[in-house]
């Protein structure tokens, strides 16, 4: 399997300026710049995806394998790995799902706005530093799906209702047609 290496002269400013296509990787991702890597899109891998800085991206993060930094890792969509996901920083999947096979490491906070799952053990704020403090051990999410938290704090803050449905509903108890969750007309 073939691996993409992308260094210092690959990013302007932390951004990625490449003219590799990440949104369909064949093989792996190893990113070997310290720093910021921000990509401006999704990425999509049929190997693992490494980085020896942080990783960011606007869509989703998903390998095939597993997904490693040394820094956070940051998507504003969902970060999905058919491995292990493990970072010495934070973990956050601003879009919705955080899934791992196996397990799910991060030296400090974990979050998704939506669900977590993996199939093994989940760890948050295992860090060493001496500034670590409880609120660095969340694991916040709308709910944990699967995978068993050996480590850290777990908020469940509930998964978001659908906005049309709530307000289909509403309009229903208003009407009296809804009473107690029975239609009555």
């Amino acid at each position: 399997m073939d691996t993409i290496i992308l260094r210092e002269k690959d990013f302007i400013d932390g951004v990625y300026c490449g003219k590799e296509d990440l949104t369909n990787i064949k093989g792996n991702l190893k990113i070997e710049k310290t720093g910021w890597c921000r990509f401006e899109t999704y990425i999509f891998a049929k190997g693992y995806i490494s980085a020896e800085g942080y990783i960011s991206a606007k869509g989703n993060i998903f390998a095939e394998g597993d997904i490693f930094a040394e820094g956070d890792i940051f998507a504003k969509g969902n970060i999905s790995a058919q491995g292990g996901i493990s970072a010495q920083g934070y973990i956050s999947a601003e879009g919705g799902i955080l899934k791992a096979t196996y397990g799910i490491t991060a030296g400090l906070k974990i979050y998704a706005k939506t669900t977590i799952e993996c199939g093994m053990r989940i760890f948050a704020g295992t860090s060493p530093w001496n500034w670590v403090t409880k609120e660095h051990r969340e694991i916040k999410c709308g709910k944990l799906l699967s995978g068993k938290v050996a480590y850290g704090d777990l908020i469940e803050t509930g998964l978001p209702e659908d906005d049309e449905v709530s307000k289909a509903l509403q309009l229903l108890e208003e009407k009296g047609v809804l009473v107690s969750g029975k239609i009555i007309k």
